[in-house]
């Protein structure tokens, strides 16, 4: 309470504050005096502290001078070692002795009092300059001691003269002159002059400073001593103000005061008015004040017994949930734990139905329970009920307080029964599980607005335990689940390591067995685990493999995983390659750390492993060579003819017409000839020389050593021994061979370029007649170039638009009408000129760069079909060439269908021509694709009938509709009896299966009159038209195809 400026004492404050300030007037006059004596102490030891250090410098030129003629005199050594260590001392070479200033260096020689050194080394000058000389004493003192040291330079000099060992007596008495002439005498006095000076110097200083300290020693005792009288005023009227101030005698003060102290609040205290603003009147005031804190803390106290009794239910809550092992349990422990321990009238527990809207009583404890019994109260809003505190806190999801129950609103609905049961204030507070609200808790107090803060937040903190405990029992429930599953789990991986065809096992940290399944004791050869216990991995793994075998178990210890591949010998002796995965395990009590190993037998993997080594240098059919070696070998055979000077030769043999063996015979007839010509080629080689399969029938042989004569006589060796004849089973047959010869270091100085050239050498032999042998010339080197250029430059033949297709008529021959157009590629080039299709088509297949041509030439021939019919010329039937390599494409029949779709010509006006041998090359594969493209309208012709190798029966198999006969038998049909027969036979032979033929190469009228007497349908050649651009073309069939008959080309 806020005291009036008229309750302050002023007049007595004041005297007290005169009093406080006297006393420290006093005790800082008295702080000053004893300042001013220590001024007077601190000169003083300033003045005997500089006279001892001027005195020291005079002194140690005295001990200096005695201490240099005594060793001139006597020749004693300690003298000189005295005068060096006075010396050094002075000029702070070595520590100062302690107490030095009173060392008397007479005894100091008779060994008895040697001073004990300081711990550190100061010049005198640097002493003197610490003890606050003043710059013009300090520069007296500093020529003093160059003066000494100019004396010193003469005694040492004086020293040096006794030193020598040859001295004589006319030496020693000059020495001793020059210690006691005239100029030392006046050097020792120059040293002594400044030194007075600094010693009068420094005394009128000192007194100086002494003089003006007892003058303010001496003020400061007069203004002591009138502070103590001041101070004595002042006290005697500071006494009569007190008195004033307290209004009443000290006596009854304090006795009222101690009746305060003890409690003892009655009677109150009479004031009278005049004593108002004194301190009686204020105690009298503060007894009333403290007799209303009393009352207020009775009320706290109350309160606080309250909160004890809700922190002992919440205690009681807490082992509730630790020892109960259901919810209801829970529930009634917590309700009898709040009326009980809390205080509480009534406390129950209700189940949200969440479906309904209703609130069920689980539990219930205190009074008033009955009703709860068989009640189920509505949380809807729509109904009076559901509009209590329970309705409320549910539908918000927050407690609800009613600190006032009779008075309420919301609780109009059970005033009666509060009336009757003594509620006064109540709460409901949700319960939530998974964040969903599943209950309510209802409080009901005999006492209104008891739920105040505190008691909302030991509520809360409950709510928040009994919610923990909900969750604790889903996760109970739930671990229940999960050991369950966990047990059937873990039976399912017994089964399955039962039924695992792999070896599983466990190994201790000491190498013995502690399980195993069934496919491990198989594997080891174990009838059981005890049997197998008797033994140790380590007796059974083969002791090459142990020391990686116990590094293995180490590493797994240590928690880390590993494999190993080992060898071991089951217990019935059988050997077995055996591969693990391993990793650290622990037991079941996860006390000791195991060894799981994963284990399989890998016995046939690692002979399968050996045998790929093998075959990744040998050929797995003729056990020759394989490229891989072959380049091995012949590099290190390049490196031993570098070194020595000497040559090597490679000769690539290839077999002509092989193929056609396998075609006819099969492939393992081809095979077993194969097999038994790589015999032949190894028995003729050196053991130095290598022959090697490439692949195929292509073998290539590594020479070292041999001149031209020798390599040509070699590969005619060779030659003879494959054109032998073979017997294959019931065959007898005889193939020819070419061979290309290339040689270091004429034809390269590396396996590649010889490789290349032997290659373009055997090439060359094939192209002249076959069953020969080709060395390597630069005309080889030219055709192989004109190769590699062909191949490069037809790379952007297409991009660079080189190509261009151009179109021969096809005519029928009964009805005189172009039926169709034969789509033929033409490559001008600006560097090569005009390409022959003979020589580039052939390139394309070998480089590959067919299948984008042959696309591309597809889409332009499609394309120009679309353009006739769009500009309403009559339908053609467009012919298109497939080669080998386009065939053997599976993904042909997508790229035609798409082709066709995107550019919009129907699948029947295309018409692809295949050759008879590449037909006849796979028949099953060509009958598959031609089914394909059968099935998608698209019409299929055989092109050069008769000039290849092919079966009747596989051609009666081909969904072709059209045979068409070669120009070489229809060339000379008019004067060759043979060629007219062979058109004969295909033009009846197509009759009876329903094809259709066509000639081509037609140019004469007497081949056009014969093909038609002989009912050919189709005739195709320069005697109609030449092959032409599709503009010619579109004349051609505006033309009509009879004006051509009548007009020939």
């Amino acid at each position: 309470m806020p005291v009036s400026d008229k309750r302050q004492p002023p007049q007595f404050t004041s005297f007290l504050n005169y009093c406080v300030g006297l006393i420290i007037v006093a005790a800082l006059t008295f702080v000053a005096y004893v300042w001013t004596e220590k001024r007077i102490d601190r000169a003083n030891e300033r003045r005997f502290q500089s006279q001892a250090l001027v005195e020291e410098l005079r002194h140690s030129s005295d001990d200096l001078t005695r201490m240099a003629r005594s060793y001139i005199i006597t020749g004693e050594p300690h003298f000189r070692t005295q005068y060096q260590e006075i010396l050094d001392i002075r000029d702070g070479r070595v520590a100062r002795p302690q107490r030095y200033e009173d060392v008397y260096w007479d005894l100091v020689l008779d060994g008895q009092h040697r001073p004990r050194p300081s711990e550190t080394a100061v010049p005198l000058l640097d002493m003197m300059r610490a003890a606050g000389f003043t710059d013009e004493e300090m520069e007296l003192l500093a020529q003093s001691k160059r003066e000494s040291d100019r004396l010193s330079t003469i005694e040492r000099n004086a020293i040096g003269i006794r030193d020598r060992s040859d001295v004589s007596p006319e030496a020693l008495q000059q020495a001793m002159l020059m210690l006691h002439n005239q100029y030392y005498h006046h050097a020792k006095a120059r040293i002594m002059s400044p030194i007075g000076q600094v010693s009068y110097s420094v005394e009128q200083r000192t007194r100086t400073e002494v003089r003006l300290a007892a003058n303010d020693a001496l003020l400061a005792r007069i203004v002591f001593g009138l502070s103590a009288f001041g101070l004595l005023l002042m006290l005697w009227r500071t006494k009569r103000s007190l008195d004033t101030a307290l209004g009443c005698k000290v006596d009854q003060l304090q006795l009222s005061i101690s009746r305060l102290g003890k409690g003892e609040l009655d009677p109150p205290l009479v004031v009278p008015p005049a004593s108002r603003d004194t301190v009686w009147g204020w105690l009298g005031e503060m007894q009333r004040n403290l007799s209303r804190l009393e009352q207020e803390r009775r009320a706290a106290q109350e309160r606080t017994h309250r909160l004890s009794r809700l922190y002992m239910a919440l205690s009681q809550c807490n082992q509730a949930i630790v020892r109960c092992r259901s919810e209801h349990e829970l529930f009634q422990n917590i309700c009898d734990a709040i009326v009980n321990h809390g205080g509480m009238s009534l406390a129950w527990i209700g189940a949200v139905d969440s479906a309904l809207h209703t609130l069920a009583p689980l539990a219930w404890a205190g009074v008033g329970t009955k009703y709860l019994e068989q009640v189920k109260l509505s949380l809807s809003a729509d109904l009076p009920e559901g509009r209590g505190p329970a309705g409320l806190s549910y539908r918000s999801g927050e407690p609800y307080w009613c600190q006032d129950f009779m008075n309420a609103e919301e609780t109009s609905l059970w005033h009666s029964r509060a009336a009757e049961f003594g509620w006064a204030a109540s709460t409901a507070i949700p319960l939530r599980r998974q964040g969903k609200v599943v209950a309510i808790l209802s409080v009901y107090s005999d006492t209104r607005h008891a739920f105040d803060e505190d008691a909302q937040n030991l509520l809360m903190e409950m709510r928040l335990d009994i919610e923990f405990a909900l969750k604790n029992f889903d996760h109970q429930q739930a671990r229940k689940r999960t050991e369950e599953n966990l047990r059937k789990s873990e039976q399912r991986l017994r089964t399955i390591i039962e039924t695992e065809p792999e070896c599983v096992m466990l190994i201790d940290a000491g190498g013995q067995f502690q399980d195993i399944n069934a496919a491990g004791l198989r594997m080891l050869e174990a009838a059981s685990l005890e049997q197998l216990k008797q033994t140790t991995p380590e007796q059974l793994i083969l002791p090459e493999y142990r020391d990686a075998f116990a590094m293995l178990l180490q590493r797994v210890m240590a928690g880390e995983s590993g494999h190993l591949e080992f060898r071991i010998q089951g217990l019935q002796g059988v050997q077995r390659w055996l591969e693990t995965h391993a990793a650290p395990m622990d037991n079941a009590q996860g006390q000791e750390r195991m060894l799981l190993g994963i284990t399989r037998d890998v016995t046939e993997r690692r002979l399968a492993n050996e045998r790929i080594q093998y075959l990744a240098h040998f050929d797995a059919m003729t056990g020759l060579p394989n490229r891989t070696q072959l380049q091995e070998h012949a590099h290190m055979a390049l490196a031993l003819a570098r070194r020595q000077h000497s040559t090597l030769a490679l000769l690539l043999l290839d077999l002509d017409h092989f193929k056609d063996i396998n075609d006819s015979l099969g492939h393992s007839v081809g095979d077993q000839l194969l097999c038994e010509l790589a015999q032949r080629l190894r028995s003729a080689m050196r053991e130095q020389d290598m022959v090697a399969r490439l692949g195929g029938d292509e073998f290539i042989f590594v020479l070292q050593g041999l001149n031209e004569d020798e390599v040509a006589s070699v590969a005619q060796k060779l030659l003879d021994l494959s054109i032998q004849p073979f017997r294959i089973g019931h065959h007898d047959l005889k193939v020819t061979a070419s061979l290309g010869v290339a040689t270091y270091p004429a034809d390269g100085d590396d396996i590649e370029t010889l490789l290349q050239r032997a290659d373009a050498a055997m090439y060359q032999a094939k192209r002249t007649g076959r069953q020969g042998i080709c060395f390597f010339t630069s005309a080889v080197q030219q055709r192989a170039a004109r190769h590699l250029q062909l191949v490069n430059a037809l790379r952007y033949a297409i991009e660079r638009k080189q190509l261009h297709v151009v179109y021969q008529p096809q005519v029928a021959l009964r009805e005189r009408a172009i039926i169709g157009a034969e789509a033929l590629l033409r490559w001008e080039s600006p560097e090569l000129g005009n390409v022959s299709p003979a020589e580039f088509i052939p390139a394309a297949e070998e480089s590959g760069l067919i299948q984008s041509i042959g696309a591309w030439v597809l889409r332009e021939a499609v394309r120009q079909a679309v353009r006739w019919r769009a500009e309403g010329l009559p339908p053609v039937t467009m012919a298109v060439n497939l080669s080998a390599v386009q065939f053997r494409n599976t993904d042909l029949p997508k790229l035609i269908t798409r082709i066709l779709q995107e550019e919009g010509l129907p699948a029947e006006y295309l018409e692809l021509e295949l050759t008879e041998a590449v037909a006849a090359n796979d028949p099953q594969g060509a009958i598959a694709m031609m089914n394909n493209l059968h099935e998608r309208g698209v019409r299929m012709s055989i092109d050069d009938f008769g000039t290849g190798y092919s079966s009747l029966s596989h051609l009666k198999k081909f969904m072709a509709y059209k045979l068409k006969i070669d120009q070489s038998f229809v060339r000379d049909i008019t004067t060759d009896a043979e060629d007219r027969a062979i058109v004969n036979a295909i033009i009846q032979m197509a009759r009876s299966l329903g094809m259709r033929t066509i000639a081509e190469g037609v140019e004469t009228i007497e081949q056009l009159s014969y093909l038609h007497e002989h009912h050919c349908d189709e005739i195709q050649g320069y005697y109609f038209s030449r092959p032409v651009a599709a503009t010619a073309f579109r004349q051609l069939l505006l033309d009509g195809a009879a004006r051509a008959f009548n007009n020939p080309a």
